[in-house]
């Protein structure tokens, strides 16, 4: 059985970082059929030949995916569609929290 383990950080509140847990499990539903469901603060996810967690805490998010022998196979691009997938949503949310910034003084002559 092979596996994937991702973390990243997040910059923003514990019910905001599920909300972006949410949108990831609606995508992976309409992409890969994947059902989910969660238990606390850990969103888990099956289908055949995949299962795993999306664990979601103040600080960060923790994917673990186990995939069975034949979904091995592709371990490589399902690797790499779930960290760029995971990177955009966690992006704009990290922007939006930002402050805006005060335009600078303009200098006296």
């Amino acid at each position: 059985m092979s596996e994937i383990s991702i973390k990243r950080a997040h910059h923003s509140t514990l019910p905001n970082a599920k909300k972006m847990a949410e949108k990831i499990a609606s995508k992976l539903e309409k992409d890969y059929q994947l059902k989910s469901s969660w238990t606390d603060d850990t969103l888990h996810f099956t289908r055949g030949g995949i299962n795993g967690t999306l664990a979601v805490s103040h600080k960060e998010l923790h994917i673990h995916v186990k995939l069975g022998f034949l979904m091995a196979a592709f371990k490589g691009p399902i690797h790499d569609a779930m960290e760029k997938n995971l990177d955009a949503l966690i992006k704009p949310a990290a922007v939006q929290q930002e402050p805006a910034k005060k335009p600078a003084a303009k200098a006296k002559k």
